[in-house]
């Protein structure tokens, strides 16, 4: 019942750190294509055929399942979301009490986790992928790793089938969970080789890679059994290899370097802590004893080496990649609150532990409040470009987003007449070669189709007006009026 009880207090910290962020349509156009396919996933499309995209189909079976559950409202997906948040921070508070045999690391690290979540846009608070497979590779960690750091879990077999499922789990949702699968794997090498148990290694291994593989397999018999095999491979690695682009060395250092300085305040509580377990003289006894400590901090810097390299293989410096190292940063930091840490004594001292709940909730509502007055501050542009098209729509009639916006067709209710849900797929030349998408003969399909009236493009510039694709489009459709001060309509023209 305690461990339930951390759960729901996660759960609330997460809904008053980030309440202010439910009620605006779009925070990232990648959870509105998230929303967007599981919809037309829910209405017997096919993935991979009928709507396309780059990620697996992992996310979308979640999202399909999350809108079943909350009846699809934003609001009720976003609470949905911090959810999800709670659990990763729940399966942390398991993973640092088990490694450390302190709760209070265990709590620290939930904590934390729900705050580096939350704070900026890109880099947690827009749910995204990787805050969902984040929970299943906290769980692995959780059940492989951190019992074996201090040896009270007598090493229990089913540990490693299990830990393999989450991890094949993981990488149906994005295949970067192969980072902490990998870490996983060399700790169970160096964990069973070191005692010398290369037997019980061995059938840990099987064990771990075949359950690993379980996930994977069910997903290629999906595809298999659809006669979509051509596809299957097509996207998953073709599409895959030409997404990934090439990034000079100084530019991927840049970008690491933005992640570490926003979170520069928890490494330099985690560097300060690791530091005097190291020192191994300065740690009492009763405490996380110096080479537990040691194990710990070299298995949390090698999952940050795995995960860092993963991220930066891709070339791509988005935000929210980098939340797969959250888990990690909150278990390093959470480090300073171990038992026997002789520095810092004031931020475990008794006096602050008496407040420190308190404190946690004005801070947590106050910067979910900030998040209220930074989105009323927006207008909600997809949304009233819903509520025109619920206007201008009659029974029958459907409309293309060429370029943005997305998220309306969720908030419409309408299909949507492209495989490409997100406009930048079809839109943009560097996503037209990797998917090997004719912009013109997918303008045609669309235009093919008699029921399709309307286009909703945002303001464009003087090149993609010039675009293959908007070209062709434009031949059947006409400026009509504008939506909002930057996205217009247009209707398509009597043939």
């Amino acid at each position: 019942m305690r461990a339930l009880r951390w759960l729901i207090a996660f759960f609330l910290l997460c809904i008053a750190l980030r309440w202010g962020s439910y009620f605006i349509s779009v925070i990232n156009h990648d959870e509105s294509t998230y929303i967007v396919i599981a919809d037309e996933m829910l209405r017997g499309e096919t993935y991979l055929k009928d709507v396309i995209d780059t990620k697996p189909i992992g996310i979308f079976w979640i999202y399909m399942a999350i809108i079943k559950l909350t009846g699809g409202s934003i609001v009720a997906l976003r609470v949905a979301a911090s959810f999800v948040v709670a659990l990763g921070a729940w399966g942390l508070y398991f993973t640092g009490r088990r490694a450390t045999g302190n709760e209070r690391v265990g709590i620290a690290a939930g904590v934390i986790y729900c705050w580096i979540c939350s704070i900026f846009t890109y880099y947690g608070l827009s749910p995204n992928t990787e805050i969902f497979f984040n929970t299943l590779t906290i769980s692995a960690v959780a059940l492989a790793v951190a019992p074996r750091i201090r040896q009270e879990a007598n090493d229990p077999f089913w540990h490693w089938p299990v830990a393999g499922l989450l991890l094949g789990m993981a990488m149906v949702i994005k295949p970067f969970a192969a980072a902490e699968s990998l870490a996983i794997g060399l700790f169970m090498v160096w964990f069973y080789g070191s005692r010398k148990q290369i037997g019980r290694m061995f059938n840990a291994g099987i064990a771990l890679v075949g359950a690993f593989a379980l996930p994977l397999a069910g997903l290629y018999f999906y595809y298999r059994n659809l006669g979509m095999m051509d596809e299957f491979l097509f996207y998953t690695f073709e599409v895959a290899e030409a997404y990934a682009i090439e990034l000079p060395w100084y530019l991927r250092l840049k970008y690491m370097g933005d992640y570490l300085l926003r979170n520069s305040p928890l490494l330099i509580l985690g560097g300060f802590a690791l530091r005097q377990i190291l020192a191994r003289t300065q740690v009492q006894e009763e405490g996380l004893k110096s080479k537990e400590g040691a194990k710990w901090a070299w298995y949390l810097l090698l999952q940050f080496l795995t995960v860092t390299t993963v991220i930066l293989l891709t070339g791509k410096r988005f935000g929210h990649y980098q939340i797969q190292l959250h888990p990690v940063i909150a278990l390093f930091a959470a480090c300073w609150w171990a038992e026997g840490l002789t520095i810092g004594r004031w931020l475990r001292g008794d006096k602050l532990r008496r407040w420190s709940t308190t404190i946690i909730a004005v801070l947590a509502l106050a910067l979910g409040t900030a998040h209220y007055f930074h989105y009323a501050k927006k207008k909600d542009m997809a949304l009233m470009v819903a509520n025109h098209l619920n206007q201008v729509l009659q029974p029958g009639e459907e409309y293309v987003c060429v370029n943005s916006h997305q998220i309306s067709y969720h908030l419409t209710g309408h299909p949507v007449p492209t495989p490409y849900v997100h406009p930048s797929i079809v839109f943009l030349p560097s996503n037209q070669r990797a998917f090997g998408i004719d912009p013109t003969k997918e303008a045609e399909r669309i235009t093919s189709q008699p029921q399709v009236k309307y286009l909703v493009i945002k303001n464009l510039n003087q090149e993609e007006v010039k675009a293959p694709y908007l070209r062709s489009l434009s031949k059947h459709f006409i400026y009509l009026a504008p939506i909002t001060s930057d996205t217009e309509l247009w209707h398509r023209i009597k043939e």
